[in-house]
């Protein structure tokens, strides 16, 4: 069986002698070699061979020659006629198009086999025939049942067909009729149930009514003496209607004499407790006024010189109180601490030293400062100072990064490193009367040590921390700020 994707044409065909005598033999279609349907991934080849019946016809479904896909794209069929009894069979070329299903060779067939070679096509259909005559008129046709009934006579009441009988009408437990109208008549109405309307307000005829027939008040009037819902102004007040009553809660403020005032004179009374601490631009100009820290700062010292004025943030102590004659040179390896006090927070960037002499060339890179919280903890650290330290200058030593300082209590410590003879390593200022007179390190017992060194020596590096208790206090004041 051929695949459905493949179309088809049945051929048939009859063969008779002249006297109406079926023939017999064969009637042969030739293909090309071969075919190839390439979408069926079929290959088609070889006659197709039909044998004539006792009738002498024959019947063969072939592929149709303008199948899509089929390679080669344009052939056609040979058929070659095998008849006993004949003198001379025919061989001549169809083709079978897919829109003619069913064709028959009578109708393809050369008629003068000695014509030149052509191939048969099936023609178009011929012309419409006239149309035929009438037929005769069918018998009429009976009604084989009415709302279900069967009988030869049939009659229906008013039940069968669900209406209303005719006697009902506007008689008593029916229905009531309308007049030309569109109303029911006042003889179908039961006696006193409805008495006709003669006036309305003593009007007749087609009445209309105003306000002032009824009693009532017009809408000018209704508006002078009632306010309609929506020509009310306020609906409510903070979501509250009716009578209402407000206080100082339910407007989100302060009770009266309860709040400062931003303006205006007001007298406070009793203890206040500020969270900030309060500021004004203005200074003082009576003895119970607030001032600013600026102003007790310009005026506590007048005539002295502060930290600030020198372009630091805070000194072990002024550095014109330094010794003129004498300097400190540090032992190697060993850790110095000098104290500093911030009084208010600062962001400090650098550490300072003061150099009153130096060979030069001495250090070595594991020269370093650093400073520490009262705590002993390591809050920020220098490069190596190998070649910040300079003769008879302010040595200002970079933090590796800055650091946010609180106010409090602070070192600044120094390790010194590379000098193989103490006098040929810097020398730093220091107090005037330093190791002649100790009270510098005087304190109470665990409170900050001011100066003083680690108890450890031979160091290469600053400690990341150290415990407070163990710093030894030191008579040796160097001179240390912060910037």
């Amino acid at each position: 069986m051929l695949p459905s994707t493949i179309p088809t044409v049945t051929v048939t065909a009859r063969y008779l002698t002249p006297a109406g005598i079926a023939l017999s033999g064969t009637v042969t279609f030739s293909a090309p070699a071969l075919l190839t349907h390439t979408e069926s991934d079929v290959i088609l080849g070889g006659p197709i061979v039909a044998q004539l019946d006792a009738d002498g016809r024959i019947s063969a479904v072939l592929p149709a020659t303008d199948a899509p896909g089929m390679n080669p794209a344009k052939w056609q069929y040979t058929v070659t006629e095998q008849l006993s009894g004949l003198p001379a069979n025919r061989t001549y070329n169809i083709v079978l198009p897919a829109a003619r299903p069913a064709v028959d060779l009578a109708d393809l067939a050369p008629a003068d086999p000695q014509a030149p070679e052509y191939v048969a096509v099936p023609g178009p259909p011929g012309p419409a025939g006239a149309q035929g005559p009438a037929g005769p008129a069918g018998a009429p046709g009976a009604v084989r049942s009415v709302n279900g009934r069967t009988s030869a006579d049939i009659v229906l009441g008013a039940d069968d067909v669900k209406a209303v009988p005719a006697a009902s009408a506007g008689a008593a437990g029916g229905v009531a009729t309308l007049d030309a109208a569109g109303r029911v008549p006042a003889a179908q109405l039961p006696p006193g149930t409805v008495d006709p309307v003669s006036s309305v307000n003593g009007k007749k005829g087609v009445v209309v009514l105003s306000a002032a027939d009824v009693n009532a008040l017009d809408q000018a009037a209704g508006d002078l003496r009632y306010v309609r819902p929506e020509g009310l102004p306020v609906q409510s007040v903070n979501d509250r209607t009716g009578k209402v009553v407000l206080d100082a809660a339910s407007v989100g403020a302060a009770p009266l004499g309860s709040a400062v005032l931003l303006s205006g004179t007001q007298s406070i009374d009793g203890a206040k407790t500020f969270t900030a601490a309060p500021s004004t631009p203005d200074t003082p100009t009576a003895a119970g006024h607030l001032t600013r820290k600026a102003y007790v700062d310009a005026v506590a010292t007048p005539g002295t010189w502060a930290p600030g004025d020198l372009g630091f943030k805070a000194w072990g102590f002024d550095p014109a109180a330094t010794s003129g004659t004498r300097s400190q040179y540090c032992g190697a390896g060993s850790v110095y601490l000098m104290g500093v006090r911030l009084n208010t927070p600062a962001t400090l960037s650098s550490l300072v030293f003061y150099c009153t002499g130096y060979v030069g060339g001495t250090l070595s890179e594991a020269t370093y400062a650093g400073l520490y919280d009262a705590n002993g903890t390591r809050v920020g650290i220098t490069g190596s100072l190998k070649d910040v330290i300079k003769d008879g200058a302010t040595a200002v030593c970079p933090l590796t990064k800055s650091y946010d300082a609180a106010a409090g209590n602070y070192w600044v410590a120094l390790l010194v490193n590379g000098p193989s003879e103490p006098g040929k390593g810097p020398a730093f200022a220091m107090g005037a009367g330093a190791g002649e007179r100790p009270a510098g390190s005087a304190r109470m017992p665990n409170a900050f040590a001011r100066y003083g060194r680690l108890p450890a020596t031979g160091q290469a590096s600053l400690p990341t921390t150290f415990a407070p208790k163990t710093v030894i206090t030191d008579t040796n004041s160097l001179w240390a700020a912060v910037a």
